[in-house]
C-alpha cells in the first residue's frame, strides 16, 4: 500500500483534509473513508490540502471530482490548495483544473481568493521537449 497520511481540520469557514505522501490506487480506500466522513458534515465546504502530496493518479483524481459532485448536490463545495507541479500535471491532464476551484494555498481557498486560482494556461505542459540522450538515437 502507497504511504498516504490524512488529517482533518474543522474549522468554521470549511473541514480542511490535508494529505501527505501519495494519492494513487492503492491509497484510494484511505481517502474514499476521509471524503464519506467529510461529507456527513451539515455544511459541507471541504478544502483538500495538497501540498505535500508527491504523487496523484487517476483514480483518486476521479474520486476527488465524484466528492466535488457529491458536496455540490448537498449544496456545498469541494475545493483543492496547494497542488505542487507534478499534481497540478495530472489534475490538468484529468481535466479537473476546469472542474474543481483548484487554488494556490489553503489560506486562499479558505478565503474563497479568485485571484489565487491555478488556470488551465498555468498548468499547460513545458513547451520543451523531453531530453534525449544523444547517444541513444539512431543513425537515419
Amino acid at each position: 500500500m502507497a504511504a498516504l497520511t490524512l488529517a482533518v481540520e474543522r474549522l468554521a469557514a470549511a473541514t480542511v483534509l490535508s494529505c501527505h505522501g501519495s494519492l494513487v490506487a492503492a491509497s484510494a480506500m484511505q481517502l474514499e473513508t476521509a471524503l464519506s466522513q467529510v461529507l456527513l458534515r451539515p455544511q459541507v465546504r471541504i478544502v483538500v490540502d495538497l501540498g505535500a502530496v508527491a504523487s496523484m493518479d487517476c483514480t483518486c483524481v476521479m474520486m476527488l471530482r465524484v466528492t466535488a459532485g457529491i458536496a455540490a448536490e448537498q449544496g456545498g463545495t469541494l475545493v483543492l490548495a496547494a497542488p505542487g507541479p507534478a499534481v497540478v500535471h495530472t489534475l490538468r491532464e484529468g481535466g479537473t483544473l476546469s472542474s474543481i476551484p483548484t487554488y494556490r494555498s489553503v489560506q486562499a481557498a479558505l478565503d474563497d481568493d479568485a485571484s489565487a486560482l491555478i488556470g488551465e494556461a498555468e498548468a499547460a505542459p513545458a513547451t520543451t521537449p523531453w531530453p534525449v540522450n544523444q547517444a541513444d538515437r539512431r543513425s537515419a
